[in-house]
């Protein structure tokens, strides 16, 4: 026949404690309230109404003046023949780029 209870017993299994997590868990939630808390102080400096509008700044056209001058020829790559490479194929630059340049080093 089963045991009856009695209104003042207990469970036999012991209950949860809380360790150094739980702690970790109750610091991390006071960090976030704390933050939210400075957050709203800083919002709440800001002023509620709209800044005015700064006044338009109107500049004179530009005089007309001589043309601009032609590109250089080739449009910047280099000539046949120079070894490409950027800093890696001058003296003193990185060792062990090959470079970047279309081309690269000729071997």
């Amino acid at each position: 026949m089963a045991r009856a209870r009695s209104s003042g017993s207990q469970d036999t299994q012991p209950r949860a404690r809380s360790d150094a997590y739980v702690g970790l868990l109750f610091i991390s939630l006071l960090a976030q309230i704390t933050g939210a808390v400075f957050f709203f102080l800083d919002w709440n400096q800001y002023p509620s109404n709209k800044p005015t509008e700064p006044p338009k700044i109107t500049t004179p056209a530009p005089a007309p003046g001589p043309q601009q001058p032609a590109p250089a020829p080739g449009g910047g790559v280099p000539a046949p023949g120079v070894p490409g490479g950027g800093m890696a194929g001058m003296a003193g630059g990185m060792a062990g780029m090959g470079g970047g340049m279309a081309g690269g080093m000729k071997k």
